[in-house]
């Protein structure tokens, strides 16, 4: 059985810095921050020890909207990146909050979540614009290697049977 890191490494990109690179999609809100939302994509991120399993907040140079938008509550998930006031971004996690009237960024692929979700306080990490295609095919991807991992488990057990 190879290790998901080696196994994957073809899936999950790496950073030559050592940043976590993080996949993502553009939010219903992201033509909101013009210029800004382009500052999102390529600067390196810290995750702020203001972090929790509510959200991760991060800390950088902050980004702010064109305009202020009155906006209303709205349904959040985990993985969406909302951009308070201060210009510094929030990925919901696991606890997310259900609602928040922030306006919405970009969205973390579903993949890509758990391993935001195993960084500490203060690991650097930028965004990676992805596709629909892109998350799909990672999406498949980690299915086949789970897929591969539930046969061998079948495989040995019916061999340590036999055995016994």
């Amino acid at each position: 059985m190879i290790e998901p890191a080696i196994a994957l490494s073809d899936v999950f990109p790496q950073s030559a810095d050592g940043a976590l690179l993080i996949r993502a999609l553009p939010a219903g809100e992201h033509g909101l921050f013009a210029e800004d939302g382009a500052a999102f994509w390529s600067q390196t991120w810290r995750i702020s020890s203001r972090s929790d399993r509510t959200g991760y907040r991060l800390s950088g140079e902050p980004i702010m909207p064109t305009e202020i938008v009155e906006m209303r509550s709205h349904g959040v998930v985990p993985g969406v990146i909302q951009v308070p006031p201060s210009g510094e971004p929030i990925v919901q996690m696991s606890d997310a909050n259900t609602a928040g009237g922030y306006p919405k960024i970009a969205g973390v692929i579903e993949c890509d979540l758990w391993r935001l979700g195993q960084a500490r306080i203060g690991t650097r990490l930028r965004f990676v614009r992805s596709t629909h295609a892109e998350a799909r095919a990672v999406e498949q991807a980690v299915a086949r290697y789970l897929e591969d991992v539930r046969v061998t488990s079948q495989m040995v057990k019916r061999t340590l049977r036999a055995l016994a």
